[in-house]
C-alpha cells in the first residue's frame, strides 16, 4: 500500500475484490448516476485563488464537531455491510478512526455489535438511526447505544423509501450464509426466518415512510444524545431543524443513491450558506475525494466532511491498514492544499480562495 497514493487507485484495487453484486451495492447511485457523478465533479468546477507569503510553517489540522475534539476535519460516514468488504467490517474501520481521532459514525446495518467495537476500541462512534415502522426497535437501537458510549444520533432523513438503483437491479445482492444483522437483532428485530437473497429488500421494507418532523421530538424524548440530521438538501429543511433545537446537519444527498438529478453535495452546501447566518454545524457528505475537495468544502462553511465509499475501498484493499492509508492520504492533502492555499488552521479557511466559473 505505500505504492498507492492517491483515492483513485484504492478504488480500481477495490473494483478487483468484489464481486459485480457486491460492487453495485458499494459504488451504485439512484437512476442514471448524474448525481453520484456530480457529486465528485462539481468539487473540480471550483478553483481556488491561494494566498501567498503567509507564514505556513506550523500549521493545526485539528477542530471540534459537536464539541468533540478530532485531529482533522473528518467523520467516516455510515456505511452497510462493511463485511462485505473486510471479514473484520467495522471493527477495521473504527480502530482506523481511533488510530486518527475521527469520529466514526456506525451504520444502523453493522455487520459487527455495538459491544464487539467498544472493547477493541476506546473511541466513541456515532449511531446512524432510520426510524423504522417498529418504534420499539428504533428506540432499543437508541439505548444500546447509548449503553455502548455512543456520542451522537445521526438521523438520515432522506430515506423514507428505498432509490431507485439501476446496478442494484441488475445484480441483486445475496449475503453470505454467515451474516448478521448484529445491532437490530440485540433490538429486538427477528431476521432469523428472512432467506439472505430476501433481507436486504426486508430491511428496506421496514423503513417508516410516515415519518415527519414530530419523530424529531419523539427522538428527542428518549435520549439525550445530541441529534445530528443527515440528509438536508433544501436549506428550507435547514432552517426547520434548526426550530427544532438540531444540534449539527449533514448536508447529504445519500451518495447520489437516493434521488437521481438532486443538487450535489457542495452546490447544496453553498446555497445553504447563501440563505443562512446560522450558527447551526454543518458536515457535508458526499464526493470528497481529494484533500482540496475538504478544503473546498471547509471554505464553503461545513464544519467537516464524511466520507464514505474511499474508507470501503480502503477496507476491501487492506482492512484497517487500509482504511489508514486512505485517512493518511486525505490528511495529507488537505495539510498541503491548507498550507499552499496560505493557512495554518481550519478556523481560517474562508471563501476568499475560492474561484466559481460559469
Amino acid at each position: 500500500m505505500d505504492k498507492i497514493f492517491d483515492i483513485k487507485e484504492f478504488e480500481k484495487l477495490a473494483q478487483k475484490k468484489f464481486s459485480e453484486e457486491i460492487m453495485a451495492f458499494f459504488s451504485g447511485g439512484a437512476g442514471d448516476e448524474i448525481t453520484l457523478n456530480g457529486n465528485i465533479s462539481d468539487f473540480d468546477r471550483i478553483k481556488l485563488l491561494p494566498r501567498v507569503l503567509k507564514n505556513v510553517e506550523d500549521r493545526s489540522l485539528s477542530t471540534t464537531i459537536l464539541n468533540q475534539q478530532i485531529d482533522f476535519p473528518l467523520l467516516i460516514a455510515p456505511m452497510a455491510f462493511q463485511r462485505l468488504a473486510h471479514p473484520e467490517g467495522e471493527i477495521a474501520t473504527a480502530k482506523a478512526a481511533e488510530a486518527n481521532n475521527i469520529i466514526m459514525v456506525t451504520s444502523t446495518l453493522s455487520t459487527c455489535s455495538f459491544e464487539e467495537i467498544k472493547v477493541t476500541t476506546t473511541s466513541s462512534p456515532w449511531l446512524q438511526l432510520y426510524i423504522y415502522k417498529d418504534r420499539e426497535i428504533t428506540k432499543n437501537l437508541v439505548q444500546l447505544a447509548e449503553s455502548c458510549g455512543c456520542q451522537g444520533i445521526v438521523l438520515t432523513v432522506d430515506t423514507p423509501l428505498y432509490g431507485k438503483r439501476i446496478k442494484e437491479l441488475h445484480h441483486p445482492m445475496v449475503l453470505p450464509s454467515d451474516f448478521e444483522i448484529k445491532n437490530l437483532e440485540i433490538a429486538g428485530l427477528n431476521l432469523k426466518e428472512i432467506p439472505l437473497r430476501k433481507l436486504p429488500g426486508h430491511l428496506a421494507s421496514l423503513l417508516d415512510p410516515a415519518i415527519g418532523w414530530k419523530d424529531i421530538d419523539w427522538l428527542r424524548s428518549i435520549t439525550s444524545l445530541p441529534i445530528i440530521l443527515k440528509g438536508i438538501i433544501n436549506p428550507k429543511d435547514m432552517h426547520i431543524a434548526i426550530e427544532h433545537h438540531i444540534e449539527a446537519i449533514v448536508i447529504s444527498n445519500h451518495g447520489g443513491r437516493q434521488l437521481d438529478t438532486t443538487l450535489s453535495a457542495i452546490e447544496a452546501l453553498r446555497l445553504a450558506r447563501s440563505s443562512s447566518d446560522t450558527n447551526i454545524e454543518i458536515i457535508l457528505d458526499g464526493g470528497i475525494r481529494k484533500g482540496i475537495d475538504i478544503l473546498k468544502a471547509l471554505a464553503l462553511g461545513a464544519k467537516a466532511v464524511m466520507i464514505g465509499r474511499p474508507i470501503l475501498w480502503g477496507l476491501a484493499v487492506g482492512g484497517e491498514e487500509g482504511v489508514k492509508a486512505v485517512l493518511t492520504i486525505l490528511k495529507a492533502e488537505f495539510d498541503l492544499a491548507m498550507a499552499l492555499c496560505g493557512y495554518t488552521s481550519v478556523n481560517q479557511i474562508n471563501e476568499e480562495i475560492l474561484f466559481f466559473s460559469h
